[in-house]
């Protein structure tokens, strides 16, 4: 299977210097040349719109020098960059830069592809690393996926059996559960239910983030709950934003009081 073509766009404003540069690269293979730009502000342009993978880059260009479109290419994570100059005393400079390469006009044939080379193994390496990143956070996504799916389920409703018929209750909707004997009583929506099930059986079932045990006979639903106080013979009672409270027992108030440090 052949390599993608390496993708060049050419900027210099010597027509001269523009056509040995096309020559040289008719003989080196997987290369096109996408675009030519003949000063800086195209060159800008051209990288934008045609995405190549490589710029040939002239330094001394009008409209903005070699060096200006160079941290144009840096700042938008664009091509690879061949600083190509009849200067030998830009190269420190342009090294500074995440230049690829310098060659120095006239352009050496050798040197010129040793130089695309380079670009290509920069290019793989930036690409690896992407997909690298790529690869990352599928697996995280499909950690989390699986730790969601491998956690506890809780029940997201009620079905209770009233005049004949089964209601379907969200037990996001519940306001509060009280024990009732064998049963449970549920207070939904202005009204009380009664369903056959144990306390201990729901205190399983129910999800702690959406239902607090605040005595051994009663939940209530945390998104229901305004305050929690005592009253004057000093007992804790968990007040709800429909003005009913429950009281919080002995046993769970430390437990309540924690949750509720926790979330404020």
């Amino acid at each position: 299977m052949s390599a993608e073509p390496l993708r060049l766009l050419l900027a210099d404003d010597e027509p001269l210097a523009l056509r040995r540069i096309k020559l040289a690269l008719q003989d080196i293979p997987d290369v096109e040349v996408v675009g030519s730009a003949s000063d800086g502000a195209q060159a800008i342009t051209f990288m934008r719109d045609l995405r190549p993978d490589v710029v040939l880059l002239d330094i001394k260009m009008p409209l903005a020098d070699g060096f200006e479109v160079a941290n144009a290419v840096e700042d938008s994570g664009g091509p690879a960059v061949i600083f190509v100059s009849a200067f030998e005393s830009y190269a420190v400079r342009a090294f500074q830069t995440s230049a690829v390469d310098y060659l120095v006009k006239p352009v050496e044939f050798e040197r010129l592809a040793s130089a695309l080379d380079r670009a290509r193994e920069r290019l793989a390496s930036k690409d690896a690393g992407r997909r690298a990143e790529e690869l990352q956070a599928v697996l995280e996504a499909l950690k989390k996926e699986s730790d969601e799916r491998e956690g506890p389920r809780y029940e997201k409703e009620f079905w209770i059996r009233d005049r004949g018929r089964f209601l379907r209750v969200p037990v996001a909707d519940v306001e509060r559960i009280e024990a009732e004997r064998d049963y449970v009583r549920l207070y939904w929506e202005g009204r009380t239910l009664l369903h056959r099930e144990t306390m201990s059986h729901l205190e399983e079932k129910l999800d702690p983030n959406m239902m607090l045990r605040v005595h051994r006979s009663a939940f209530v639903n945390w998104k229901r709950l305004k305050s929690v106080r005592r009253d004057a013979n000093g007992r804790l009672m968990a007040v709800l934003e429909s003005g009913d409270e429950v009281p919080v027992s002995r046993a769970y108030a430390q437990r309540v009081m924690q949750e509720m440090k926790a979330r404020s």
